[in-house]
This record gives C-alpha cells, structure tokens and sequence, in this order.
C-alpha cells in the first residue's frame, strides 16, 4: 500500500473517531434524560442501575477508538491480579499529565467489570462543560475548587450521600489538582517553592500533592470501600534522548491517542489496604508524600539516561494486557445505529443539531441552577 494511500486511511480513520465521539454526546444526553424520566418514581438505586449501565456503555465506545482502534500498547507493572479479581469499591488516586489519564480509569475499570462506576472529583469551572457537566454531578461526581477556596461542606454532603445510598463507586482523585506540563515550567516552579516552604519531599517529575479532596473522600467512605487503588501512569511519548541524555516532553493529549500517535502507555497499579491508611489528616498527609515519593522512584528510573532502565518502572519489564475486542465493539455498534436515523439525510442532521444546542443550553441552566 502506498503512503499516499495510509496516509488518508489514516486520516479517514481520525477524522471518523473526532466526529463520532464529538456526536455521540447528544445522543448520549438525550437517552441519560429520557432514563431520568422514566425512573423519576422510581427508588433512587433503580435509577443508578441504569445509569451505570448508560454510562458503561458510552465509556466502553469511548474506549474502542482510543484503545482498540489506535493500536495502544499497555504495560503493566504491580498487583494486576488484584485488579481483576473481584469488583471492588475503591478510591483511585494517580499522577496527572494530560487527558488521557482520565480513560486510564476507565481503561482499568474495564478490566474489572466497574466502569459504570467511575466517579470523579474535578474542578469546580468544569461543571458548566455543556452537556457533560451537569451530567457527572448526576453521576455522583464532586466538583470542588482549588487550595483555599475548597468548597469542603458540599464535597461533605455528596460524600455522605454516596456512602448513604451504598452506591457502587471508583472516585478518582489526582491529587496533583493540575497536570505535570514540562511546556509550563512557572507551573513546576511553584509546586517547588510550596514544597519547600512548608517542608514538604521536592519532586522532580511531580507536582507537590494536596491531601484535602483525597482525604475527605477516604474519611467519607471508608466504611465503604475495600481498597485504595494507587496507579503511577508512564507515556513512552514523553521520552526523549540526545547524546545520550533524556529530557522529558509533554504527554500526548487525548486527540493525539485517537490519531495513533501514543503509540505504548506504562501503567503501574498497587492496591493498597484500609486498615493500613491512618485516617488522621497529619499522618494521612504524610502517609501521601510517602506514596509521591514511590512515585518519583518509579519514573527516575523511567526517565533515566541509563538505556537498561529507560522507559520501563521495574526490572521485569512489566506485562502487556489488552482490552479484547468483544467488550467494546458492540457499544461502539449500539451508538452507530442509534445515531444512523440523524446522520443519515439532511432533514436529520438538523433535528440532531437543533437536539445538540437544546440539550447544551439546558445542561448549563441547569449547572447554573444547583451552583
């Protein structure tokens, strides 16, 4: 095949992914409201049941153009036989460099069977995203704001209620609060100077981690949960070496994975007990620094200028998992045919995007309205 020819296969193939996952979000509302609707009576549990089925679906799509469809390779190191034993509910805190990071916890959720319970904490601005949103705090997620304008009283409330309900959840916390961006060095610089201001471990390859959110959500729910899941994410990408010295770059942005250009990710998973995490937010915070610091030795020897460590978190190498097929393909599918009435003639391409604008406008009124 010539390389004119891969080339617009390729781009074709880019060009189908934006467009569907761009399109699909509409759809998606449309159906998670008409489900609202209909369980509106109904015991709240009933209606979560059908929400983590509705989102599992649509993050299962998700998954078959960045996993599936871009060829990624993952690698693994740690306890992954602990991840896929059982379902379990956890909170699962990571390092943060790009978008991608938020499909590793749908990435491993899968695995698990738990990825219609993924809930996240995320910044307070994003709850106003048109569509998405208003849905996630549906979906019991958290939004909170950052350093000293932590809105603790609300995140108390969701959290109680979570526990409360004995809803199934992975919360996501990147401690971090921010990505580790090498184009944004005023950004590393600060998390420096904290650091060293208040006596904190100065890392290289992370940003100082904040203990608010992650410890109020483990103090919350830890009659709950089983396990924390701690998980240290490595991008081959990020790897760069002249003469004989590695620099690190940016992470691959979530555009990037879907073009194929991510090409091997490095995932490195450690369950954690309860019994073993003090719930005091002094110890609990050391306890934090002392997890970032395992993090910082895992990528010094990811981004060491030595070749024999370089790029890998442990002598072995780690192992390669792969999402089969078969546990994305016929989300993809229910999507595709769902879609086919709107984007097959010109009068339902309109009705789609008049459908878009209306759910959007109304996702913000209604952010709008429970700020």
């Amino acid at each position: 095949m010539s390389g004119a020819v891969m080339s617009a296969v390729f781009y074709c193939k880019f060009m189908f992914a934006i467009i569907f996952l761009l399109g699909s979000a509409p759809l998606f509302y449309v159906i998670w409201m008409v489900l609202r609707l209909a369980t509106l009576f109904m015991s709240r549990r009933t209606y979560e049941r059908g929400d983590e089925f509705l989102y599992s679906l649509y993050q299962k799509m998700v998954l078959f153009f960045c996993e599936n469809l871009s060829d990624l390779q993952m690698i693994f190191y740690g306890d992954l036989e602990d991840l896929t034993r059982k379902k379990e509910n956890v909170i699962l805190m990571s390092n943060h460099q790009c978008t991608v990071d938020w499909m590793v916890a749908d990435m491993l959720a899968d695995r698990q069977g738990s990825i219609g319970c993924i809930r996240y904490i995320l910044k307070d601005s994003l709850k106003y995203l048109p569509l998405y949103g208003s849905y996630f705090r549906q979906h019991s997620c958290i939004y909170v704001k950052r350093s000293g304008r932590f809105q603790k009283d609300q995140a108390e409330m969701q959290l109680e209620q979570l526990a409360a309900n004995k809803t199934p959840f992975w919360m996501v916390v990147f401690p971090e609060g921010t990505r580790y961006r090498p184009d944004l060095p005023s950004v590393i610089a600060k998390s420096k100077a904290f650091a060293e201001e208040h006596g904190l471990p100065v890392f290289d390859h992370l940003l100082t981690p904040r203990s608010k959110a992650l410890h109020l959500s483990f103090r919350h729910l830890k009659k709950s949960m089983d396990a924390v899941y701690d998980i240290t994410v490595g991008y081959t990408d990020t790897i760069s070496v002249r003469d004989g010295k590695v620099t690190r770059l940016d992470a691959p942005t979530l555009t990037s994975f879907i073009m194929g250009y991510g090409k091997c990710m490095h995932i490195h998973f450690k369950r954690l007990s309860v019994d073993l995490i003090p719930e005091d937010p002094e110890k609990f915070d050391i306890w934090l620094q002392d997890r970032f610091k395992e993090k910082e030795r895992l990528f010094k020897r990811f981004y060491s200028d030595d070749s024999s460590e370089r790029g890998t978190f442990d002598s072995g190498g780690g192992k390669r998992n792969r999402l089969p097929l078969v546990q994305t393909l016929p989300a993809f599918l229910f999507f595709f045919v769902a879609s086919l009435p709107f984007w097959s003639s010109i009068s339902g391409l309109v009705v789609y995007f008049f459908m878009a604008v209306f759910c959007s406008v109304v996702s913000v009124i209604w952010a709008i309205l429970q700020a």
